[in-house]
């Protein structure tokens, strides 16, 4: 079997803003991929919200109809919409905008197989801290907790997920 190399880092975008936004249109027939946005006037269409107080600028990687992932059969697989990265960070990010039932196929589905890839293809133990962001627009907070099934993925992956929104680079 022939191993896959895929270079996640070939389309990436450096971002110097402080705050920013990141969007998905959700537009199935176009299959646009996910984008930074910094204008607060369209706040309302950012899924994921980053407070970049690193000083430092971050790259963004839209990896949903951007980054080719095939399983075995030629389908393409699952992958999350996005991924920040500086020095010291490596944020995978799934963005959705969904009522409910929603956490399972984003993190088991989307997050879990992008960083399993990922972790064929790239060394992630040069990033200090490895992030997974599930975020919902419909679900900006969340009423209860899901730190076992965070500690869960954490274990399992050696990524830290947070369901939430608001993500923080330090």
């Amino acid at each position: 079997m022939k191993e896959r190399v895929i270079d996640f880092f070939k389309d990436e975008t450096p971002v110097g803003y402080a705050l920013f936004g990141i969007c998905d249109d959700e537009d199935e027939a176009a299959k646009t991929p996910a984008y930074v946005d910094a204008d607060e006037k369209r706040k309302e269409k950012w899924t994921a919200v980053v407070a970049n107080k690193s000083g430092k600028i971050i790259s963004f990687i839209a990896v949903d109809n951007k980054i080719e992932i095939r399983r075995e059969n030629g389908q393409m697989e699952n992958r999350c919409d996005a991924m920040l990265h500086n020095d010291e960070y490596i944020v995978f990010i799934e963005l959705k905008d969904q009522g409910k039932e929603w956490i399972k196929h984003a993190v088991e589905d989307q997050l879990a197989t992008t960083i399993n890839v990922f972790k064929q293809c790239h060394d992630i133990s040069l990033f200090k801290h490895k992030l997974a962001f599930a975020c919902n627009r419909r679900h900006r907070t969340f009423a209860f907790s899901q730190k076992e099934y965070m500690q869960r993925f954490r274990n399992l992956y050696g990524v830290r997920l947070n369901i939430e929104c608001n993500i923080m680079i330090k």
